[in-house]
């Protein structure tokens, strides 16, 4: 059985996801939120742009599906918000990788 890894999981294509696997864990910044929106999942707490994901979470895990990031369609794109868009993504991204080459 496969067991994914997801980031971003509460979002528009993270809800959409999960159903279709089997073994999925969640990587949130809200559990106790994610408890409530998401059924029959694994959650870890991780703040994306503030550090690397626990290594508990990747125990098993065989894939990734990175969708975190801050909201494309949540309002007008000002210069201020670029830069949260881009940086959620960016720095979520280096943190995620950062946890996984430090794995065996």
């Amino acid at each position: 059985m496969v067991k994914a890894l997801v980031t971003g999981a509460t979002g528009f294509i993270g809800r959409r996801l999960l159903p279709w696997l089997k073994w999925p864990v969640v990587l949130t910044r809200d559990p106790e939120r994610a408890r409530t929106a998401l059924t029959n999942v694994e959650l870890h707490r991780w703040e994306p742009e503030a550090a690397p994901p626990p290594a508990e979470a990747f125990r098993g895990v065989d894939t990734v599906f990175h969708l975190a990031g801050e909201s494309v369609a949540a309002g007008r794109w000002s210069a201020a918000r670029k830069q949260r868009i881009r940086d959620s993504r960016v720095l979520g991204t280096r943190h995620l990788v950062a946890a996984l080459a430090s794995l065996k």
